[in-house]
């Protein structure tokens, strides 16, 4: 459904600078045929030329999904190809045009339409064929699920309703076919989008609720699709050289839900300042990072002891790494960002009725990068199965960077940074590990401070605290300033691990 959802949209919604060549009513749609084709749509429609223009009755794009055993067809009624008079041509849509599921699954029958709507949209085509600009505009876009049958019986809207309103809308888009590819070139805008989902089964107590939206929702991307492949076999997808990168971003988001169980009902609400995704991917790589900021949850529950209530100010997730062997070592990334944490005084006093600990924002930030060596192509079915029934290893880790590491909390704070190198062949020194070479420094700050608060609150005894000072002690040596110190670990050429370098393997 979200291949669907997204080509279908392109398909109306397709964009870019415009081109000065003419183009025709009719290569405009010989082209967004084709198009569609090239995603593995059947088209069907009935065209009637209109002095230079062109009339397409009886729109309907339908698509197999072998997990339902049936099929998805969106129909889009009558599209009107208007020549402009300026090289360019303007395409007009009906108002509604509902999408049908129609399949099995499990043995049970599915029957489902979901009606998309649209306010005031204006396509206009631009280009020559196999090269075409699609620019659009629209008051609002809609889709809300109307008819579901399941195994003979109909949901009905009070028992299930999912709405999804955008807009004002507008976006640009290039598509290009050459060489077997096809490629699109995109950037849009859609405006304020809202969604409102509610379940309650008629059965029992069960219900949930789900209302929100994401304001200043925009996006750019490009994707490369292999023409006349099988889109359901994604080896050779990849090898024929599908890749897609997209970004999106909004600038306010917020959720409100509420879920009713037997034990009762578990209700909240979150919100965020600004949001980005990023997702890219070829048959080499993938990289997947997603980031907010001002993040804020509210939550209670019948499960919970105490109403939950915290804030972030930054939140961020990054991961990249090849997905296939190469003829050498290959990059790889991994950041983890959890800055400016802050929870409610309620849950505070919970461990620290006094407020000896401090309350200032925590932090967590990681950031490493890493040469790797995949054994495997994680896109091949059967050569990750194959992993998986002989329990190999998917790869060989060849070098690892710690750029930063930051764990700022209660009063004590920890840094590093170093780098190792991993030499696969040794596997004996480190039980089965790769031997690792090279250095970590690390300062630590408030350290004793800590300490001695969780005494005093009752949290750690003196016992357990002596043995974590000696530990401190051990790999640390004192700092220019108070209640700070620093360490170096060290691991050499013969497998020896060092602190300040003292040997202590």
């Amino acid at each position: 459904m979200k291949r669907f959802s997204g080509v279908s949209a392109l398909a109306l919604c397709a964009l870019t600078t415009p081109a000065l060549a003419d183009v025709t009513p009719q290569q405009v749609w010989d082209d967004l045929e084709a198009y569609m084709q090239g995603f593995g749509y059947s088209v069907t429609a009935t065209e009637m030329a209109d002095g230079g223009n062109l009339k397409v009755n009886d729109v309907v794009m339908s698509i197999p999904v072998p997990d339902i055993d049936g099929s998805v067809a969106f129909s889009m009624g009558t599209m009107d190809l208007t020549d402009q008079g300026d090289g360019t041509v303007l395409i007009t849509f009906p108002a509604d045009m509902p999408v049908m599921i129609k399949g099995t699954d499990g043995g049970d029958e599915i029957d489902v339409t979901i009606n998309f709507t649209q306010e005031d949209m204006k396509l206009v085509v631009s280009g020559e064929p196999n090269n075409l600009t699609y620019d659009y505009t629209a008051t609002k876009m809609a889709m809300s699920l109307g008819k579901m049958m399941a195994d003979g019986m109909e949901i009905t809207r009070d028992m299930l309703r999912a709405d999804i309103v955008a807009g004002p809308i507008s976006g640009k888009s290039t598509v290009l076919r050459a060489a077997g590819l096809q490629s699109v070139s995109q950037t849009f805008d859609y405006g304020n989008l809202t969604y409102d989902v509610a379940f309650n089964d008629p059965d029992n107590d069960d219900a949930a609720l789900f209302n929100g939206a994401l304001n200043g929702l925009t996006g750019s991307g490009e994707t490369v699709m292999p023409e006349g492949v099988d889109y359901a076999d994604p080896t050779a997808l990849f090898e024929g050289g599908f890749g897609v990168d997209v970004t999106m971003g909004h600038q306010g988001g917020r959720l409100e839900f509420a879920v009713t169980e037997r034990s009762g009902t578990t209700q909240g609400k979150t919100s965020s300042g600004s949001g980005s995704l990023t997702i890219a991917m070829s048959g080499d790589a993938m990289t997947y990072k997603v980031g907010g900021t001002d993040v804020k949850v509210d939550m209670s529950g019948p499960e919970i002891p105490l109403p939950v209530s915290a804030q972030m100010a930054e939140t961020g997730f990054t991961l990249a790494a090849p997905l296939k062997p190469g003829d050498a070592p290959q990059d790889a990334t991994l950041e983890v960002v959890l800055g400016g944490f802050q929870m409610a005084d309620l849950l505070w006093n919970i461990f620290d009725p006094g407020a000896q600990l401090p309350r200032d924002p925590a932090t967590i930030r990681v950031a490493m990068d890493a040469k790797v060596s995949p054994l495997v192509n994680f896109l091949n079915e059967d050569d990750v199965m194959k992993m998986e029934m002989e329990g190999s290893m998917p790869g060989e880790l060849n070098e690892v960077t710690l750029r930063e590491l930051v764990i700022d909390a209660v009063g004590g704070k920890i840094t590093g940074s170093g780098a190792f190198t991993f030499d696969n062949t040794d596997l004996d020194s480190f039980d089965g590990l790769p031997r690792p070479e090279g250095k970590l420094d690390v300062a630590v700050s408030g350290a004793n401070g800590l300490i001695d608060k969780l005494i005093g609150m009752g949290l750690l005894s003196e016992e357990d605290a002596m043995g974590g000072r000696m530990m401190l002690g051990m790999f640390t040596v004192p700092g220019a300033e108070p209640d700070t110190a620093t360490s170096v670990i060290e691991v050499n050429a013969e497998g020896h691990v060092l602190a300040n370098g003292q040997r202590l393997k």
